[in-house]
């Protein structure tokens, strides 16, 4: 298993935004005053996100605990086909956080049904983590479209989200859980500005100009709340 450690803190901004306010370059250089441009084509971004039965996990963003985790299974493309996933553990430590994430395989998740308890075999989990670990169990399954925006100094990536839309995980039917069939969507596109924590004075200045409102929450936190299953 490769591990890709990010330990290189910075803050991750997000904006909700109307979904015709912004959805191209053209439209987010009104808004943002330095040189941008389109770093990778947009793909389809597919997110499988855990936590325990009581959602501990989630409470803990609508609480703002100062240190916090998002854990997911991240793959790119088409939905009912999981290419290439990758565990992702974010850490959130108060606004800024980090991202640590380890190359999976696909057939080791389909015969687990998806469950993170075989992870115990696994060099890099700690064993006063996986307790913690077994007990969690996918909850649903989100999907988007992205697009990568970086600017000409190498100090502003800047992600935009669209097609926003997510399920309920059922891992006693896992095609039916990843795939495209009735699904709920969300009706607003989500900008993320992120960057380093000298550069936050720089990154104000840009946010004020946006045509949205700074927000907190999460696609997965949007998602249990829009389904019900936290209130």
């Amino acid at each position: 298993m490769n591990n890709q450690n990010n330990d290189v803190f910075r803050y991750e901004r997000k904006f909700l935004l109307d979904k015709f306010s912004i959805n191209s370059l053209e439209d987010l250089i009104q808004y943002i005053p330095c040189d941008l441009y389109e770093k990778y084509q947009e793909r389809k971004v597919n997110s499988v996100y855990y936590d325990n039965s009581n959602f501990s996990l989630a409470y803990e963003n609508i609480d703002g605990i100062f240190n916090r985790s998002k854990i997911r299974v991240r793959y790119y493309g088409n939905s009912n086909k999981l290419t290439s996933p990758k565990l992702e553990i974010k850490s959130k430590y108060g606004n800024v956080g980090k991202k640590d994430i380890f190359d999976l395989r696909s057939e080791d998740i389909y015969e687990s049904k998806f469950s993170l308890a075989f992870l115990k075999e696994l060099k890099f989990i700690e064993s006063s983590k996986y307790n913690f670990f077994k007990l969690l169990c996918p909850i649903l399954k989100v999907s988007y479209k992205r697009k990568y925006f970086l600017s000409t100094c190498n100090r502003f990536r800047i992600t935009l989200d669209s097609n926003i839309n997510f399920k309920i995980f059922d891992k006693n039917n896992i095609d039916n859980s990843l795939n495209d069939n009735n699904l709920i969507y969300l009706n607003k596109n989500i900008l993320e500005l992120k960057y380093a924590i000298s550069d936050e004075d720089q990154a104000c200045i840009f946010a004020k100009q946006l045509p949205a409102r700074l927000s907190s929450t999460s696609k997965y936190l949007l998602a249990v709340k829009s389904l019900g299953l936290i209130k």
